[in-house]
């Protein structure tokens, strides 16, 4: 199988600036270069360990539909995975509150 562009939306959680013993959930879009969900995953994970974050779930990952309409940071995004085989791209990082 030949790997095509997925994208997905991944659960992290992060060390807080601010509190850096503090673990703060997070979510962000990631887009990459993969064969199925499971190379998808791995390939999340190993960036963001690479960051000193966890990946805790992956939501909605999919390989890139022919006849999606996307927004301007996922196009700027879905452009730079086109450009390199190795990309692995992520967004704007949502955090939630903390309780």
């Amino acid at each position: 199988m030949q790997p095509e562009i997925w994208i997905g939306i991944v659960q992290i959680s992060f060390a807080n600036p601010d509190a850096p013993t503090v673990m703060q959930p997070a979510f962000t879009v990631v887009t990459t270069w993969a064969c199925n969900s499971e190379e998808f995953r791995k390939k999340c994970s190993e960036m963001l360990e690479s960051y000193g974050w966890k990946l805790l779930s992956v939501d909605q990952a999919d390989p890139l539909p022919d006849d999606g309409v996307f927004s301007d940071e996922l196009e700027d995004m879905l452009e730079r995975t086109r450009c390199n085989p190795d990309a692995i791209i992520y967004g704007t990082l949502h955090t939630y509150p903390l309780m």
